[in-house]
């Protein structure tokens, strides 16, 4: 179903093929392509059809206070792990939503950050590590209780990195930094945690480059201000132990194995090159069954002419038919609220689930409205507007 897409101004960096013929049920072997071109039959799916849901209430204290920008980084069995890149603050409760420790070393020390551009759980290790800011090349190292553990001082090539776990030894990261520029045609690669060395580099060729951000000027109170103009296009994702990279710049979805394998996954036709505006093909989040798939046309004139907003088309494609379908997924507990317009935090989570945050003023809004019904109902009844927020835990059938 097509929606309107809120555009963000970023004031800071917080945020950042191939082609095969055939129609939207066509596979070569285990590739699968999808006609994003083609006017796709529309579905009404409710949530709790397809998955199970469970809402966590996280331990509200004094100390532990939960701000609205807060994000989720991982969920498991035993622990979540959430940062606030605002204030710089790191939580870590257990499974069932209790407070284990939390810190903040934001600081000029050597053994602090000055900001936090992305923070990654290792539970394997037991190590957070925390993405400094991007003009110093550092990952800053701690234990679950803050103890400082070591530094790791990475190129000063990639002014512009974004980084996933991969394993206990490497992340996966992507340079951004060559997409306005003629260099970094293969920007996929491990890292070392242990010295941010460049292990290997992935065979992704992407000799034609695009980003999901103009340099635009703003005029405030007579001065002229260059800030970026983002439209929000997710893309790479956990998928379990393994990961997902649909590049903009790609036809191709991949599949990056634990095993370090690369397979081709998903091929789109026609080409992202063939059209001006690029109209992209990003991954929300992807199941055994079905992958949910984001169309989105980088207008970037049109959407500063139509007050910041863009239309996009949510996909599903489902790998034992070979059929896509535009889709609207609903919640029961929630009906009134679309589910793309919940705040997904992309966290590294087990295979087959999704996760997000939901706020308690916001829930409790809904409740005084009579918007909410079943168990989130009874649960928000319970809970006061002040509380931390809800985690929202979907575990796909």
């Amino acid at each position: 179903m097509k929606h309107r897409f809120l555009l963000f101004f970023l004031i800071s960096i917080f945020f950042y093929g191939c082609q095969f013929g055939g129609s939207e049920t066509t596979k070569t072997g285990n590739l699968h392509v999808i006609d994003i071109s083609k006017k796709h039959p529309q579905k009404n799916v409710l949530l709790q059809s397809i998955a199970d849901i469970e809402y966590i209430p996280l331990e509200t204290t004094d100390d532990i206070l939960l701000s609205g920008v807060c994000q989720l980084a991982y969920f498991s069995d035993k622990y979540v792990v959430i940062w606030e890149p605002r204030l710089c603050d790191i939580f870590i409760f257990d499974r069932n939503g209790r407070i284990i420790t939390h810190f903040n070393h934001k600081g000029p020390g050597n053994e602090e950050y000055l900001m936090m551009k992305n923070v990654i759980f290792d539970e394997e290790n037991e190590e957070i590590f925390v993405f400094d800011n991007p003009q110093i090349y550092r990952i800053l190292v701690y234990s679950i209780a803050g103890e400082y553990k070591r530094t790791i001082k990475y190129s000063n090539d990639y002014l512009r990195l974004t980084a996933y776990n991969f394993d206990g030894d490497a992340f996966l990261v992507y340079d951004e930094s060559g997409v306005q520029g003629s260099y970094g045609e293969k920007p996929y690669m491990l890292m070392s945690k242990n010295d941010g060395s460049i292990v290997s580099t992935l065979d992704i060729s992407l000799p034609v480059r695009y980003s999901n951000r103009i340099v635009d000027e703003v005029e405030v109170n007579g001065q002229t201000f260059i800030t970026p103009f983002t439209i929000f296009t997710p893309n790479n994702r956990y998928y379990g132990n393994n990961l997902l990279i649909a590049d903009l710049s790609s036809d191709t979805v991949y599949l990056f194995t634990k095993n370090k394998e690369l397979k081709p996954l998903i091929v789109r036709i026609p080409t992202v090159h063939s059209s001006e505006p690029r109209t992209v093909l990003t991954h929300q989040f992807a199941t055994d069954k079905f992958i949910y798939l984001y169309k989105i046309p980088l207008d970037f004139e049109a959407a500063k002419k139509n007050n910041q907003n863009i239309t996009i088309t949510e996909l599903m494609y489902e790998f034992t038919t070979g059929e896509t379908s535009e889709i609207s997924l609903v919640n029961e507990d929630h009906p009134s609220r679309a589910w793309w317009d919940y705040p997904f935090m992309y966290a590294d989570l087990p295979q087959n689930m999704s996760a997000m945050l939901i706020q308690m003023s916001r829930l409790k809004e809904a409740y005084e409205e009579k918007q909410l019904k079943g168990k989130l109902e009874k649960l928000v009844k319970t809970l006061d507007v002040e509380d931390n927020p809800i985690l929202m835990i979907v575990k796909f059938k």
